[in-house]
């Protein structure tokens, strides 16, 4: 089985690797292309692409480079790239750096960043339809795409009204569409692609939903002492470091629990919640 560590290094490899082979020209690339590259392969731990290989290997799927799970895990990775490069324009978060690097758009101009999102999420249709299970994929990965799309809207609509009227329900109604829709559809989508009988496909559903709620708040927590963490919306802000806490324990332990149905009890995927609480540690 080996460790969960040694997993992540085996699947971020595979992703890379796809990805690269999917995006890299034969020849030097244009300036667009650029754009492209410098958006997906900047960086980035590829959590939700691993996540989507490790769910199919825990429904008994192989994952190699022509299987279904590693097209969808492909499509997950790049729609998470179009999210990325379209949150940091001007006009919406207005960040000029991500992972250490200029934005898409700080380095290529907004017009060019608007087109590579728009670029990234076709390209990540089309790995889903090279699928055999396309027509099953697919719907729940439009059905994602939008709910993130929705996540954002709420976001910028919620930072507009005054702080004394953000809440719980708009923190979790934001949360839940911004992070863990698109969680919750890696670990749907490594079922789906492994042939799961709907049981486990509701299972690891319920399993990335709870993953990416408590990914958020640890997050959160993590940025507490930052200068800037009592502006905006976040749960520290509305909750309180220590309930904060509390949560982000429940949803861990309710990923686990989702967990129960699933052959061998899943180890790596129990291995992966549990990392979650030590970041705090």
């Amino acid at each position: 089985m080996g460790s969960l560590a040694d997993a992540l290094a085996r699947t971020r490899a595979q992703i890379e690797a796809g990805l690269r082979a999917r995006l890299a020209p034969a020849d030097a690339p244009t300036p667009f292309e650029e754009a492209l590259l410098h958006a997906v392969m900047g960086g980035g731990k590829r959590v939700r692409p691993s996540l989507t290989l490790l769910c199919a290997e825990a429904c008994g799927a192989e994952t190699g480079t022509d299987s279904d799970a590693l097209r969808a895990a492909l499509a997950v990775e790049l729609l998470h790239c179009y999210t990325l490069v379209h949150d940091d324009l001007p006009a919406m978060d207005d960040d000029a750096e991500r992972r250490g690097q200029p934005s898409v758009w700080a380095k290529f101009g907004e017009d060019v960043a608007i087109l590579a999102g728009d670029r990234l999420q076709a390209m990540a249709f089309g790995c889903l339809a090279d699928c055999r299970r396309a027509a099953a994929l697919v719907a729940p990965f439009a059905q994602a795409a939008c709910a993130v799309v929705d996540g954002q809207v709420a976001d910028l609509a919620t930072a507009k009204r005054p702080p004394e009227t953000w809440d719980k329900a708009a923190l979790y109604g934001i949360y839940d569409l911004k992070t863990a829709a698109l969680i919750r559809l890696a670990c749907r989508l490594g079922a789906i692609a492994a042939d799961a009988p709907a049981p486990l496909q509701r299972a690891l559903a319920d399993y990335g939903r709870e993953i990416g709620l408590a990914f958020q708040l640890v997050d959160d927590l993590l940025d507490a002492d930052q200068a800037d963490a009592g502006e905006g919306l976040n749960a520290i802000r509305i909750l309180g470091t220590d309930e904060v806490r509390r949560l982000a324990g429940r949803h861990t332990q309710s990923a686990l629990d989702a967990l129960a149905p699933l052959p061998g009890g899943a180890p790596l995927l129990r291995a992966f919640a549990q990392t979650l609480l030590t970041r705090l540690a």
